[in-house]
């Protein structure tokens, strides 16, 4: 070590070691440097001295402040603590820059202490916030233009500090434009003004929405809030909505309801205005219902505006639409297309064709044998889905559904919705001749709507002569039979013929015989007149040849033939004639009977057996749960004599009471018992252990001795 260390450290031995020589007083503690005390409240400014031998000052904004009772006091013991305790702390006195001094303790020493400048603030709480635009305060709603854009601000007054501002639109905080500028109050320096700005647009989703301004300051827990509105004026904005919303069904003229309902959103409030196919349709028609009313919502004032359709009708059908109209501007259209469906209905015919269709109720064509041709076409139909067509072939009291091959092409009618209108026929023979109908229909909902033409289509025939019906069922040998009884007073055979023109003869022939219709052979045989096929109230170009046979005989079988002769043709048929005797069907009649009895008597054989079985099968049951054993009335038996171990006959026959014991055999090595005794005697006493054991014979083998 040096020797100026060890003289160093000797002067300081020295000086501690000697009572009698001072140090110098220095800070333990000096003020805070920032202090913040709310106005009309205490603050304590510390500043603590060590070895103090001066007098303690106080200087604030470089000025000194002397002692004042209940107002400016000292905080703590004089001996070294210099803290200052202000009292009612006021912004126009206390707010400023504070200094702790000491003076020095002899003036030849010059150890005056001076603390650094400490800020103490005095908060004051700023005045209530206002938002100002357009250089006036803002007082009610911001009115904007959707689209526009405006600038406001939140101004905060008179506060120490400067308040923080914040925005929030609705619930959602904004950014301002810029960060808050703060600047001190031209008559009250000592206090601040706080101005933030914000830019705002004008949008339909911002309408009512408010506007709010926070001012936040550590003198209140809570902010201040000022608000305003927004008010945005908007031009209309439409929808179309159906009630019911789904349509489960399609719409059905004079069945079904609906309505239309038109809502507006917009600001101001707008008139609806309703249109059908770009044509206006005028409250006075009577569907257009307004809902008088309007209602504000949360984004804006709704305006509603209806048609109702009750039931709607056919000619409803087309496409609407809605449009609103404000100060601001005109909406666009909402549309909706209402397609109503409907059976066929005849087409209206114009002015010049009325009356024409009665003098059209029947409309008649004639055509010749194996011809193709198109003779008839129905009318037209109204209908929505498009109508369907199907022909009806009316002959001879029936009615038939033209097949569809014979109609048209099925791919074709899916290609032109109206194929089928007209009737087509191929290779006409005499059966197509006749009175057609034509049905229009089609399927709402899966339901099918048909209507029938008002108008009759009759078709002629013209050829040769053409035998149509056949008596009876065709025989092996291709005759036709006609089954008559020996005895019968009258039996006629017929056939049905057509032929256009007329047939000149018409003939019956068998044998040598010979008879035309209208003739007869007294007294046994006669040939009817023709007779003309009448269908629906129409004379038709077919017609009935009958012969009579009075008094039938086994002699009269034989083979008829029938001539028909015409112009343009001729044409015959055979017809066989076999006569029975009645015995035969007497005979089939008692035969029939025999086997019906033969059929009840094997019925109630087979029935009695059934039931004979059935009860069998109980009995065979019921004995089988009597006889089982009692395995307490066994085991509880047999108990003694397996302890005795040595037990004769008599005692084993005592200890199991009153069953009896069969002889023994193999010397004692097995014993048999009788079960039919202890099965009557147990029954009284049954267990589900015992219905366990079964009827059978029990071995039981003595112990084995060791």
């Amino acid at each position: 070590m040096p020797p100026s260390a060890w003289l160093l450290l000797g002067l300081l031995a020295l000086a501690i070691g000697q009572p009698g020589l001072a140090t110098e007083q220095r800070f333990a503690e000096t003020p805070a440097q920032y202090q913040e005390v709310s106005q009309g409240e205490d603050v304590r400014l510390r500043c603590r001295v060590q070895d103090k031998r001066g007098q303690c000052i106080w200087q604030k904004d470089r000025k000194p402040v002397g002692m004042h009772p209940d107002k400016y006091e000292w905080a703590g013991a004089r001996d070294g603590d210099c803290s200052l305790l202000v009292k009612r702390a006021s912004l126009d006195f206390d707010d400023g820059l504070w200094e702790c001094q000491v003076t020095p303790g002899d003036f030849t020493r010059q150890d005056a202490l001076t603390s650094n400048p400490a800020r103490l603030l005095v908060r004051v709480k700023p005045r209530k916030p206002q938002l100002e635009y357009a250089g006036a305060v803002l007082t009610t709603s911001l009115t904007l233009r959707e689209g526009q854009e405006a600038t406001i601000s939140c101004v905060s007054r008179y506060g120490n500090p400067p308040a923080l501002i914040k925005w929030f639109i609705g619930t959602d905080e904004i950014q301002p434009m810029r960060e808050q500028s703060n600047a001190t109050e031209v008559d009250n320096p000592k206090t601040w003004a706080a101005h933030s700005l914000l830019r705002v647009r004008g949008s339909r989703d911002n309408h009512n929405k408010p506007i709010r301004c926070l001012s936040m300051h550590p003198t209140s827990a809570l902010p201040d809030v000022t608000e305003s509105q927004f008010d945005i004026h908007y031009s209309p904005e439409v929808k179309l909505e159906t009630s019911p919303r789904m349509l489960v069904s399609a719409l059905e003229d004079s069945s079904s309801f609906i309505s239309l309902r038109c809502i507006s959103d917009s600001n101001p409030t707008s008139s609806i205005k309703w249109f059908k196919d770009n044509a206006p349709i005028m409250v006075s028609n009577g569907n257009v219902l307004p809902l008088g009313y309007n209602r504000t919502l949360a984004n804006g004032t709704l305006v509603e505006s209806e048609v109702r359709f009750e039931p709607i009708k056919r000619e409803d059908a087309g496409l609407y639409s809605c449009r609103a109209v404000n100060v601001i501007g005109e909406s666009a259209p909402a549309n909706y297309r209402l397609d109503v469906q409907y059976g066929p209905k005849p087409r209206s015919l114009g002015e010049g064709s009325k009356g024409k269709e009665t003098s059209l109720d029947v409309v008649e064509e004639t055509s010749s044998l194996g011809s193709n041709i198109e003779p008839f076409e129905c009318p037209d139909f109204e209908a929505n889905p498009p109508a369907q067509f199907r022909w009806l072939h009316q002959r001879g009291g029936s009615t038939d559904t033209i097949v569809d091959n014979r109609v048209g092409d099925q791919q074709q009618q899916h290609q032109q919705p109206h194929s089928g209108r007209r009737l087509r026929l191929e290779n006409v023979g005499w059966a197509d001749e006749g009175e057609y109908r034509c049905v229009a229909y089609n399927v709402i909902n899966g339901v099918r709507r048909e209507m029938p033409s008002d108008l009759r289509f009759v078709l002629h025939v013209i050829g040769p002569p053409e035998i149509q019906a056949r008596p009876s069922a065709e025989t092996e040998d291709g005759m036709y039979e006609s089954i008559g009884w020996a005895g019968e007073p009258v039996h006629r055979l017929k056939s049905r013929f057509c032929s256009r023109p007329p047939p000149r003869i018409v003939a019956w022939q068998w044998g040598s015989s010979h008879i035309r219709a209208g003739e007869s052979i007294s007294p046994k045989y006669e040939a009817l007149p023709l007779e003309p096929i009448l269908e629906n109230k129409m004379v038709t170009n077919c017609y009935w040849a009958k012969l009579e046979i009075r008094e039938l005989q086994r002699e009269d079988a034989r083979l008829y033939t029938l001539v028909v002769e015409s112009e343009k043709g001729r044409d015959s048929t055979n017809l066989r004639l076999t006569v029975r005797d009645p015995t035969e069907l007497r005979i089939i009649a008692a035969a029939g009977a025999v086997g019906l009895l033969v059929l009840l008597l094997l019925f109630s054989v087979g029935l009695y057996s059934l039931v004979r079985s059935r009860r069998k099968h109980r009995e065979y049951r019921h004995e089988e749960e009597e006889g089982s054993i009692s395995a307490e009335a066994y085991y509880g038996a047999a108990a003694p004599t397996q302890q005795n171990g040595t037990g004769t006959g008599s005692s084993a026959m005592s200890g199991m009471g009153m069953y009896g014991r069969k002889p023994v055999l193999d010397a004692g090595l097995a014993v048999m018992y009788d079960y039919d005794q202890i099965a009557c005697k147990s029954r009284t006493a049954m267990s589900p252990e015992a219905l366990k054991v079964r009827r059978a014979p029990a071995v039981f083998q003595p112990p084995t001795i060791v």
